[in-house]
């Protein structure tokens, strides 16, 4: 499919009577835009001029967390504003307990001691990972990481950290204060892990891996309930394609993917199938509707050289877009 008869696609998809009524999109690159996907509509901005690297609402709805190049801030969620600056180091990944109480967020070295260190032909400087408390935004605890931490998952209640080193294809996981409890070695050297999920019940973590010759989902079985030989099960796509986003269903039943030019939904019991596309374009994010069967995407290019956002049936198929003129966007949240 061209890019022109998928606009006309687009176009003809913004059908009556399939609005998602209070459902809000906050979709990020160096700015955030707020889109409100009943109306199809840009309602809001918050300006920043540095790279967002992530975002996390609190569940009450009230403030937004968002890491970037220059820092970790907090943004009123009503107000449309940033009311804080809580650290000024680089920050990458976010991670919220669900009950909001903490917040773990990945620092990452100044790019000056790195490229210093590389030059040198010595050990990278240590990341961090940060928890806070965010009814005072204090730092409780802080634990050395690798500089190439990637992503970061909490386990809902707050005590367990899972962070991912993709080059070393490992992800460590972490007591809340630091300890080392556990190491997942996933991959090879070969081998290019991505954004990790965490199903809402905590049992499973799902590690999406890529090398040359297939993509495929690591879900690692983190209750004990199978056998250490089976405790990582393989999930295989049937391409060879980066893969950029993984989200389960809010009741995990599926498992949303989207890689290069594809997406695909996985039934979470039987690991087969349940809807998959291709498409010109590529998907980066992906978030589930909650008590919904579709889903949100977002693109850094869509259509006419923008960005965008699309509204993705349970099979599949572009509901509506929304086309973003002015941001090329790479991360996208759900308002609770």
């Amino acid at each position: 499919m061209t890019r022109l008869s998928l606009s006309l696609v687009l176009a003809l998809s913004l059908l009556p009577g399939l609005a998602l009524a209070g459902t809000t999109a906050w979709v990020s690159s160096n700015h955030i835009q707020i889109v409100d996907l009943d109306a199809g509509e840009v309602v809001g901005k918050i300006p920043l001029k540095e790279f967002i690297h992530d975002m996390e609402f609190h569940p009450s709805g009230a403030e937004v967390y968002v890491s970037s190049s220059k820092g970790l801030r907090v943004a009123d969620a009503q107000a449309l504003k940033f009311t804080r600056k809580v650290s000024d180091r680089t920050t990458g990944a976010l991670a919220i307990s669900d009950d909001g109480s903490v917040l773990a967020a990945i620092h990452l070295p100044p790019r000056e001691a790195v490229m210093a260190a590389k030059r040198a032909k010595k050990p990278l400087p240590a990341g961090s990972v940060t928890v806070y408390d965010t009814n005072r935004m204090e730092e409780t605890v802080s634990f050395d990481v690798s500089a190439n931490a990637f992503d970061l998952v909490m386990s809902g209640d707050g005590a367990k950290l899972y962070v991912l080193v993709p080059h070393e294809g490992t992800v460590y996981v972490h007591g809340r204060d630091g300890e080392l409890l556990e190491s997942l070695v996933l991959a090879d050297k070969d081998t290019m892990l991505s954004k990790m999920a965490l199903s809402p019940d905590g049992k499973t973590l799902a590690v999406p891996a890529t090398n040359a010759e297939a993509s495929w989902i690591n879900e690692v079985d983190l209750s004990g309930a199978r056998s250490a030989e089976l405790r990582v099960v393989r999930s295989d796509l049937g391409h060879a394609r980066r893969i950029s986003a993984t989200a389960f269903d809010d009741d995990g039943s599926g498992i949303y993917v989207t890689a290069v030019r594809s997406m695909v939904k996985f039934d979470s019991a039987t690991r087969m199938p349940v809807a998959w596309k291709g498409y010109p374009i590529n998907f980066v994010d992906v978030e589930p509707l909650p008590g919904s069967d579709r889903s949100v995407m977002i693109a850094p290019t869509f259509v006419k050289k923008s960005g965008g956002l699309a509204v993705m049936s349970k099979d599949g198929e572009i509901i509506s877009h929304v086309e973003l003129k002015d941001m090329s966007p790479f991360v996208l949240l759900l308002a609770p």
